[in-house]
């Protein structure tokens, strides 16, 4: 068997040092990036640790459902009249923050344009935050935490004044009485008032709310995603309750108590 040699510079082949060679080797602690097959204590069977559970949390829902529909009367409207209009006719409640955004801009912008654009940034999250650090973490950090609840209280107060005062100022539901300004007194097409005007007002909150998470919590990109992501849900969340419980006759706006309600 040949010896095991090394190149000298400007000579030939020297048998190589064993114990040279073997003083230039280390160990280094590192994490296996393959998961570990054999941690039994990390592993929990479908059967029946996962199955028992969702089987009791489904009868007990359902003897909760059929206890509610005993005991309290479904709010249900008069016999269907193809003659007489629902005041006011709703949407399914799923569909409520949409029939709310008619309200105050085209429906174009506020049935299409605005859900595509949001459900498409949705879809884009993954491709933009990639890191795998602090997944399956709410909110990933105490910090993301924080920003969570921040968006949530600034969401609910921009929503919930934007429309309110969208109702009381000026002419009804246009856009603070901007809307109606600009197209009884200026003249502007319709694209202006209630397109172009809307979506301003919306990019405006938006970027506010960006500005101010940055200046306060100096956050990652997965934290700023995090607080746009908390916005949405919660605009959703705002404009599907205003729809459903404030909203009545001539979808105007009512105290929850004060909706006109028939029970059979």
């Amino acid at each position: 068997m040949a010896e095991l040699a090394e190149r000298q510079p400007g000579q030939g082949y020297a048998p190589i040092d064993e114990a040279k060679r073997q003083r230039l080797l280390e160990l280094v602690r590192g994490r296996a990036m393959a998961r570990p097959t054999d941690l039994a204590e990390d592993e929990v069977m479908v059967w029946p640790s996962l199955v028992v559970v969702e089987a009791v949390s489904a009868t007990v829902f359902l003897l909760l459902l059929v206890a509610l529909s005993v005991l309290v009367n479904a709010p249900l409207t008069a016999r269907a009249n193809p003659n007489q209009t629902p005041n006011p006719s709703k949407a399914p409640w799923y569909f409520l923050n949409l029939q709310e955004l008619l309200l105050h801009m085209n429906a174009g912008l506020a049935g299409v344009i605005v859900p595509t654009i949001a459900l498409g940034a949705i879809a884009a999250i993954p491709y933009i935050d990639r890191s795998p650090l602090g997944v399956g973490i709410l909110g990933t950090s105490a910090k993301g935490r924080r920003i969570i609840g921040f968006t949530a209280l600034y969401t609910v107060v921009v929503q919930a004044a934007l429309i309110y005062l969208d109702e009381v100022v000026g002419p009804k539901r246009t856009n603070f009485g901007i809307g109606a300004f600009l197209k009884d007194e200026v003249g502007a097409p319709e694209y202006i008032y209630n397109q172009a005007l809307p979506t301003a007002i919306m990019l405006f909150f938006i970027v506010l709310l960006v500005g101010l998470v940055q200046r306060i919590f100096r956050p990652t990109r997965r934290e700023m995603i995090i607080a746009l992501f908390t916005g949405f849900v919660v605009t959703y969340i705002v404009l599907t309750i205003s729809g459903t419980s404030f909203r009545g006759p001539g979808q105007d706006l009512y105290w929850p108590w004060d909706l006109p309600l028939e029970h059979h």
